[in-house]
């Protein structure tokens, strides 16, 4: 049976439209920073991954990436506390899976980076040690223009 949980209130909405504050069940990852649950896309708050047909060396760390989500995730419910939608109707949101943020988690294993304007430096830490340790997209084969013309201060 999925879980799946939408709760609404009228702080900041209109009567038409009440804003989303939880979204929990089972996900389906469509990158290493966009998840569908119950067939609501959902943006993971605060964090980056490559974009499509990013490459490290031979590595194609865009779908190494969304690999490791899917791997991380696995068939385990996702919580997602919600705040807002992004320009493409997408929930943005950050999510945990048993109790672990995921974007800590993708963070911290070197498949994204912390994104300062959305994250107030919550992966800041976690991305220091990828970085440090030279993990998955931190590697030396990554070319220095991975992450395209994106600003991350």
């Amino acid at each position: 049976m999925l879980g799946f949980v939408i709760a609404g209130c009228s702080v900041g909405s209109t009567a038409a439209e009440p804003a989303i504050e939880e979204l929990a069940g089972v996900a389906s990852v469509i990158d290493g920073d966009t998840i569908e649950i119950h067939g609501k896309r959902v943006r993971l708050s605060g964090y980056d991954t490559p974009e499509r047909g990013a490459r490290c060396g031979d590595v194609n760390v865009y779908q190494q990436a969304a690999l490791a989500l899917s791997d991380f995730i696995g068939s385990r419910t996702v919580t997602c506390d919600v705040s807002g939608e992004d320009r493409w109707d997408r929930a943005i949101a950050v999510c945990d899976v048993a109790g672990v943020d995921i974007g800590e988690f993708m963070v911290s294993t070197g498949w994204g980076r912390d994104w300062p304007r959305y994250s107030d430096g919550r992966y800041a830490d976690e991305e220091a040690r990828a970085r440090e340790a030279g993990a998955n997209v931190w590697s030396p084969t990554c070319p220095a223009d991975l992450w395209g013309d994106r600003s991350y201060d």
